[in-house]
C-alpha cells in the first residue's frame, strides 16, 4: 500500500499503515531529498550507484563473513563457550529463519545506509536472549526519557505502533550526535552521491539517445512544419541509440550536418566518475581498491590491502557489534566471565609463500616464540584489553 492509498484510506475511515518520517515514500511525496545535481537521493535510490552498492556489499559481507565466537575466561586464558546458549545464536543462527551471516550482513547494510541497524531481542522467562529479529530502520524512530534512557517506536504496517525499551533492541549504529540515534550517511553525503548518480545517468543517456557525432542539421531553404517533424522523426530513428552509433547519414535537399558535440573525454566525464568513486570510498571509509578502482591507492600485496581494510574499515564495526553483544545479550552476572569476538584470521591470512617463511622463522626461534610474537603484534581482545 502506497502513501496515496494510505491518505485515501484515512479519509474513508479505513485502518491505515503506520508511517515513519524516515519512509522514502513520504520523503518522495514531499519532493524527496533532491541534491544540487538534480537527483533525488534516498537510502534506496543511492544503491543504484555502483560505487555505493559495492561499498555497502563489501563492508557488510566483510563483517558477516568473520565468525563471531563467544569465549569464557579461564585460568589458562580463554576457551570457546560452546556450551552456552548464546554461542549458537551468535555463530550460527540468531533465529529459526536466518543464518548468522545473513543476519549480520543485513544489520550492517542497514547501519551503513540508514545510520543504524536494529534487531528485537527475544528473551525467555529468565531474561536470557534466545533469538534476534531484524527490524526495518525506516520504520524505527527513537526518543529519550527524562532519566536519559533511550526508547524506540517501531511502526509496523500491519501490527501498528510498538514501543520498545532499550534492553529489547539490539542497536548497531555508527556515528551519531547523541549516541542514541546515528546520522544517516546517505543523507549527509547527499551532494556527493547526487553528483555520482548524475554522472551515471549522463553516461546512460549519452549512449541511449546521443547520436555520434551529435550536432545540428542546417539548410539554406525553408522547411515546412510537417517537413521538420518528418525529418526529426526519421533522423532520430536512424541515428539515435548505441546500435546506430557511427552510422552513415544520408542527407537530401541541401541539408548539411554540423557537429557541435563535446566528447566525454574532453568534458572530463571519465575523470568525474573516477573522482566520485573516491568520494564514495571516503564516505564509507573503505580503500578504493575494494571498489575495483584501478586509479586509487594500490598495495604491494593482498595481505597489506586486507590489513588496511580490516583495521581502517571493518574493525570499528566489529568492536561496536562485540560491545553491544556484551551489554545487551549477556546477563549482568555473566559479563565478567564471557565476551564475544570476531575471528579475523581469514582476513589477515598471507599468501602461501609468506606463510611458509613465517613458519620457518617461528620454528627456528623456538616453540614459545610464536605465542609471544602473536601477543605482541596483535594484542589481546578489545574487551580483554579494557579490563
Amino acid at each position: 500500500m502506497g502513501l496515496l492509498d494510505n491518505i485515501r484510506g484515512w479519509w474513508r475511515g479505513e485502518q491505515r499503515k503506520a508511517w515513519s518520517f524516515r519512509d522514502p515514500a513520504l520523503s518522495s511525496f514531499f519532493g524527496g531529498s533532491e541534491s544540487e545535481a538534480g537527483v533525488i537521493v534516498t537510502e534506496d535510490t543511492a544503491l543504484q550507484s555502483s560505487a555505493v552498492w559495492a561499498a555497502t556489499r563489501v563492508i557488510s559481507e566483510g563483517v558477516a563473513s568473520l565468525p563471531l565466537v563467544l569465549y569464557r575466561r579461564s585460568g589458562e586464558g580463554r576457551v570457546r563457550a560452546s556450551d552456552h546458549p548464546l554461542y549458537n545464536l551468535l555463530k550460527n543462527r540468531p533465529n529459526r529463519y536466518l543464518s548468522s551471516f545473513t543476519f549480520r550482513e543485513v544489520l550492517t547494510a542497514n547501519a551503513l545506509l540508514w545510520g543504524a541497524g536494529y534487531a528485537e531481542i527475544e528473551r525467555d522467562l529468565t531474561g536470557r536472549a534466545v533469538a534476534l529479529w531484524l527490524l526495518r530502520p525506516d520504520w524505527m524512530s527513537c526518543g529519550q526519557r527524562p532519566d536519559g534512557a533511550p526508547y524506540y517506536i517501531y511502526q509496523h504496517p500491519t501490527l501498528g505502533e510498538q514501543e520498545l525499551e532499550a534492553d529489547q533492541v539490539f542497536y548497531f549504529g555508527g556515528l551519531g550526535g547523541d549516541g542514541i540515534q546515528a546520522y544517516s550517511m546517505i543523507r549527509m553525503a547527499r551532494e556527493s552521491l547526487g553528483l555520482a548518480m548524475a554522472a551515471e545517468r549522463f553516461g546512460a543517456k549519452l549512449f541511449g539517445s546521443g547520436a555520434k557525432p551529435s550536432g545540428v542539421l542546417t539548410t539554406p531553404s525553408h522547411l515546412s512544419d510537417d517537413a521538420v517533424a518528418r525529418l526529426r522523426r526519421d533522423f532520430t530513428a536512424m541515428h539515435s541509440g548505441l546500435s546506430n552509433a557511427h552510422r552513415v547519414a544520408i542527407l537530401e535537399n541541401g541539408l548539411q550536418w554540423q557537429s557541435i558535440g563535446i566528447p566525454p573525454e574532453d568534458a572530463q566525464f571519465l575523470q568525474t566518475r573516477s573522482f566520485q568513486i573516491s568520494e564514495v570510498a571516503r564516505w564509507f571509509n573503505i580503500p578504493t581498491s575494494k571498489l575495483r578502482d584501478s586509479g586509487g591507492k594500490t598495495y604491494a600485496t593482498l595481505e597489506q590491502e586486507n590489513l588496511a581494510f580490516l583495521t581502517e574499515t571493518l574493525n570499528p564495526w566489529l568492536i561496536r557489534f562485540e560491545q553491544e553483544v556484551w551489554a545487551k545479550l549477556l546477563l549482568p552476572q555473566e559479563q565478567d566471565q564471557y565476551y564475544a569476538e570476531h575471528l579475523v584470521d581469514s582476513v589477515l591470512r598471507a599468501d602461501i609463500e609468506q606463510r611458509y617463511k613465517a613458519y620457518a622463522i617461528g620454528r627456528n626461534w623456538g616453540p614459545g616464540w610464536m605465542e609471544q610474537f602473536t601477543l605482541a603484534t596483535i594484542g589481546p581482545a578489545p574487551l580483554e584489553a579494557a579490563r
